[in-house]
C-alpha cells in the first residue's frame, strides 16, 4: 500500500467548507480523488499543497493557519510571517505554557531580532496578545 500523502499532516484531501483534512482508503495502485467530502458532503475539495496555496491566495488568507499541512522545516509558502511550521508549533507550545508568567515576543524569541520578527508576525496572524 502506498503511504505517500499529499499534505505533511498525513492526509490526502482537504475540504475548505468544513475545514477538515481527510484520507480515504483505496485499493493499492488505484488513483482516486473523491468528488465529495465524507464529513459535510460538499465538493470544495483540495488535494495538493499547490491547490491549497492557490485557494488561500484567491481568498487572501495567510497559509500560516494551515502550518501542519506543510513540511516542518521549510518556510510556509506565501506566508507573510516567514515562519516554518516547526516554529509556529513551538510558539503555540510556549504560549500555552505561559499562563502565569509574562507573554511577550522577547520572552518567546529571546534577543534575536529575526526570531522576534517571526514571533511578532505569528502573534499578529493568530491574534495573540502580549501580556507583560
Amino acid at each position: 500500500m502506498n503511504n505517500k500523502t499529499n499534505f505533511a499532516n498525513g492526509y490526502n484531501h482537504y475540504c475548505f467548507d468544513c475545514n477538515a483534512f481527510f484520507s480515504l482508503k483505496v485499493e493499492p495502485d488505484v488513483i482516486y480523488k473523491p468528488e465529495f467530502c465524507p464529513i459535510c458532503g460538499d465538493d470544495n475539495l483540495i488535494s495538493s499543497i499547490n491547490e491549497l496555496l492557490y485557494h488561500l491566495e484567491d481568498e487572501d488568507i495567510d497559509p500560516v493557519g494551515f502550518y501542519k499541512a506543510f513540511p516542518p522545516d521549510e518556510p510556509i509558502p506565501n506566508s507573510r510571517t516567514g515562519a516554518t511550521p516547526r516554529q509556529v508549533a513551538i510558539i503555540f507550545d510556549l504560549v500555552i505554557k505561559r499562563h502565569d508568567i509574562p507573554l511577550t515576543v522577547e520572552s518567546i524569541a529571546g534577543n534575536c531580532e529575526t526570531s522576534q520578527e517571526i514571533v511578532r508576525k505569528v502573534f499578529e496572524a493568530f491574534h495573540i496578545t502580549e501580556k507583560p
